[in-house]
């Protein structure tokens, strides 16, 4: 292809981007779940407010000992197969305690730090640090506790459903298909 013929398409797929946006500047951040188009969420704009009932199944087998809050940023995190991105906030000590995702759980650290353990007993010794700009992950059913440090904000992304499946204390590992 030419030189010109390439600076010709160039143009054409360029122009009309730049003429849309100097003819619809960026607006603030608007709704989540009310936008058609791709969304800009600025830092500090979430909306928090209490983990839904919904989303729990059990009873923690260890206590909180802290504040857990969360925004939901996209998506819609109970209706399965939907995509979604959420972020959690908790403050210094707070413990989520083991439990399972039906789904594949990601999570990055915003802010502060975090420490995971996988297993179905709460264990010190097994928790691993995952610092600030970390990134985690448990498959399907994989059971997993964290432990917030410091003021803590975490991202969690998947497909949906979001949904904490607390482990009973006695509760083992579940068991494998047979093959």
């Amino acid at each position: 292809m030419s030189t010109l013929r390439m600076g010709l398409l160039i143009l054409a797929v360029l122009l009309p981007i730049v003429a849309g946006a100097q003819t619809n500047p960026p607006s603030k951040v608007t709704s989540a779940r009310t936008s058609s188009g791709p969304m800009i969420v600025e830092p500090g704009s979430e909306k928090w407010g209490d983990i839904p009932a919904a989303a729990m199944v059990g009873t923690p087998s260890v206590e909180t000992g802290g504040t857990l809050r969360v925004a939901i940023i996209q998506g819609d995190p109970m209706t399965a197969g939907r995509t979604y991105t959420l972020r959690l906030s908790c403050s210094d000590g707070a413990k989520i305690a083991p439990h399972w995702h039906p789904t594949t759980e990601n999570v990055t650290v915003i802010r502060g730090a975090a420490a995971v353990g996988m297993g179905s007993k709460w264990d010190d010794a097994a928790l691993k640090d995952v610092p600030t700009g970390g990134f985690f992950w448990a498959a399907p059913h994989m059971r997993h506790f964290a432990e917030c440090k410091g003021d803590t904000i975490l991202q969690v992304h998947g497909v949906a459903p979001f949904v904490i499946n607390f482990v009973s204390p006695d509760e083992s590992q579940p068991a494998k298909k047979p093959e």
